[in-house]
This record gives structure tokens, sequence and C-alpha cells, in this order.
């Protein structure tokens, strides 16, 4: 079995790999550079060893920092044949709540909805007797809550 680091041995490992992480945001080339194993990054940041978790946290930051400095450089310096795309999709990954788009997504359940409504009037319209029983809303109502009711039964199943 292989002896455990001494304290000081293993901070300066720690410290090896950070620094190295904020320049290269990598953990590939980050513990090439510190000289350890991936295992042992993951082991630091499970057990927060000598507050690991949280100077990892801050040399992402750091290296996201620097993505965003990069960034603003080249925009000051882009021309127009300059094509942006991996960088911003660096920053997307790194800085997701800043860079990534949140714009409205359809959500196809509302779709789905839609689509049962409409089989559902024209059924009704088949079945209905007089025009006063397809406008009833009573069962409009009804008919949307179960369609409602299954679309949660389906999400949570």
């Amino acid at each position: 079995m292989a002896k455990e680091p001494t304290p000081k041995v293993t901070k300066a490992l720690q410290d090896a790999f950070l620094s190295a992480y904020t320049i290269v945001g990598s953990v590939k080339k980050s513990i090439e550079a510190a000289g350890i194993a991936r295992g042992t990054v993951y082991s630091w940041t499970s057990r927060d060893t000598y507050g690991f978790r949280e100077r990892y946290e801050l040399a992402k930051e750091d290296f996201r920092d620097s993505l965003q400095d990069m960034a603003i450089d080249r925009i000051k310096g882009q021309k127009p044949g300059d094509n942006p795309v991996l960088l911003i999709t660096l920053l997307n990954a790194h800085w997701p709540e800043k860079y990534r788009r949140t714009g409205y997504m359809p959500d196809s359940a509302a779709k789905e909805i839609m689509g049962e409504w409409k089989k559902w009037v024209k059924d009704s319209k088949k079945q209905a007797k007089t025009k006063d029983e397809v406008s009833d809303q009573s069962n409009a109502i009804e008919e949307a809550e179960r369609i409602l009711a299954k679309k949660s039964k389906r999400k949570s199943d």
C-alpha cells in the first residue's frame, strides 16, 4: 500500500494542479503539469482535503475570467473574417449562467395537448346530437383536466 504524502506535500501538489488549471482550464493538462493521477483530484474534491473544493472552484473562476478577458480582447481587435465560435463555446461551457442562451424553447407537451384537444373536438362533433352538446363548457373543462392529468401522470412515471 502506498504511503500517504505529508500535508505539506499534498498542499504543494494541490497548488501545482490549481496553478496549472487557472492557466489551461483542463484537468488532463493540469494533472500532467502537477505529476498526479486524475483520481487524486477526485479524491481531494470528494474529501475536501485541506479545503481543496473551494480552491478548485476559485481556480475554475480564474480560468473563466481569463476566457472572458480573451473574448473582450478579441472583440476589440476583431476583423470581418474572424470566427469567434470556439471562444463562445468555451465561454458557454465554463460560464453558462452568463453566456449561454436562455431564450424560451417551445415545449412539445403544449403542442401535444393542443393536438389531443383538436382531436377531442373533432370526435365530439361526430358524436354530438345537438350543437349545444359540442359547446358545453363543463365537458370542455373536464376534457382539458383529463388531458392535463394524463400529461402529469406521464411526466411522473
